[in-house]
């Protein structure tokens, strides 16, 4: 018989096309665990909330899994939104899969909003329930930023209720200690698809672009914290090599139209940095990794932490990444060897390390080299599901405890 996982991730629907919004990583993750746990015999059905009236209901995601989307009259838009929502979504994901017919012998929920309902379906199924929160409000919020209480309480109560905990991080893992001392913690750090991430020749992208050498690249958000607007103005007050190129990937659709930022201060940037940036706009997942490909060094400015998933497919595809020395940028990066790491808030350091290796092709080469290695030999889609299939089995009492804490 296939043991099967019920997989709830309502606010990030592993299929969206464009991978984009706040929680772009996030769809990204559920869409690895949920095809890379089917590689170690695992079903998967993973419940999510439809967006577009044109996404179908149930569509198939693997061999062993599938998406199962959840209509609403109206899809919340607040924090306070979803945690009153949480009944009435427990019992449409209820009535969903008593209509699929199958059995499931866990519940991993992806997000807060995915643990409360997860909380009453695990005691409706009477089945253990594990938990990732990915972006825990204590961890990822920055000076100035207002945490949701009922958000901050509805984390602190999942951490208390789940059976486990499953971290991409050790950072994470220390505060989630400190604010629920008694929760299984594992820590599974996310891998990459070395078949779509990987090097490859340039010259398609170069001659597409109409780019003299290969250029910088930045892939993520667009937001505010990201530390993108700070590098982007730190770039503009430097004289920058004449063929020298930095290439912008990702936003929200919309955020960017023909090239050009909709956000004024981004603009602004844009156009006082004239030929040397260009913005590329959202675009689905597997079309970033060519552009990543044609690229000689990586950015990574957060000014906080991440769940880091670009600077893994940057390095997969062989580039040294310049990141700040937050959680899920400097967890990847060995200074020195596969990039540069520098302090938050220093991207004056950050712009003359980019140009630095920029300039220099081959240390940027054998950098990029090393973090590839190192990535496809200990941090691929196929180690995570492996290891995740170990968190399941103890979690489901199938095996003896071996991967405890800090695995």
């Amino acid at each position: 018989m296939v043991r099967r996982v019920l997989q709830l991730s309502l606010q990030a629907d592993p299929l969206n096309l464009l991978d984009g919004g706040d929680v772009g990583g996030q769809q990204i993750f559920v869409r690895k665990v949920a095809r890379y746990i089917q590689f170690q015999g695992y079903g998967t059905d993973v419940v999510t909330v439809r967006r577009s009236p044109e996404a179908p209901v149930r569509f198939s995601l693997g061999h062993l899994g599938q998406v199962l989307r959840m209509d609403l009259p109206l899809v919340p838009v607040s924090d306070e939104g979803w945690a009153a929502s949480a009944p009435e979504l427990a019992a449409r994901a209820l009535a969903l899969i008593r209509q699929e017919g199958r059995a499931y012998q866990m519940i991993h929920s992806h997000y807060w909003i995915s643990g409360l309902v997860a909380e009453q379906l695990a005691a409706e199924l009477g089945i253990p329930w594990i938990h990732t929160p990915y972006k825990l409000a204590q961890w990822v919020a920055r000076t100035g930023d207002v945490i949701s209480p009922v958000r901050a309480a509805a984390e602190r109560k999942i951490l208390n209720q789940a059976d486990a905990v499953v971290v991409s991080y050790l950072g994470e893992g220390d505060l989630i200690r400190r604010l629920s001392p008694d929760v299984t913690i594992y820590v599974v750090p996310p891998g990459v698809e070395p078949t779509q991430f990987f090097s490859r020749d340039a010259g398609p992208v170069l001659k597409r672009l109409n780019l003299p050498r290969r250029p910088a690249i930045y892939v993520g958000r667009l937001a505010a914290g990201r530390g993108l607007e700070g590098l982007l103005s730190t770039l503009g007050e430097i004289r920058l090599p004449d063929e020298f190129r930095f290439l912008v990937v990702g936003g929200n659709s919309g955020e960017v139209e023909q090239g050009r930022p909709q956000d004024a201060r981004l603009k602004a940037l844009r156009d006082r940095l004239g030929p040397h940036v260009e913005f590329l706009g959202a675009m689905p997942h597997r079309a970033v990794a060519p552009f990543l490909a044609a690229s000689s060094v990586m950015a990574a400015p957060n000014q906080g932490p991440t769940l880091g998933m670009a600077v893994l497919e940057g390095m997969a595809s062989g580039l040294p990444v310049v990141g700040t020395a937050v959680t899920g940028i400097q967890d990847w990066i060995a200074d020195g060897t596969d990039g540069v790491v520098v302090a938050p808030g220093r991207l004056d350091l950050m712009a003359e390390a980019l140009l630095r290796l920029w300039s220099d092709t081959a240390r940027a080469r054998r950098m990029g080299t090393a973090g590839q290695n190192r990535i496809h030999r200990h941090y691929t889609g196929e180690k995570m599901g492996s290891q995740l299939a170990r968190v399941y089995r103890e979690v489901m009492g199938h095996e003896r405890h071996s991967a405890g804490s800090g695995y």
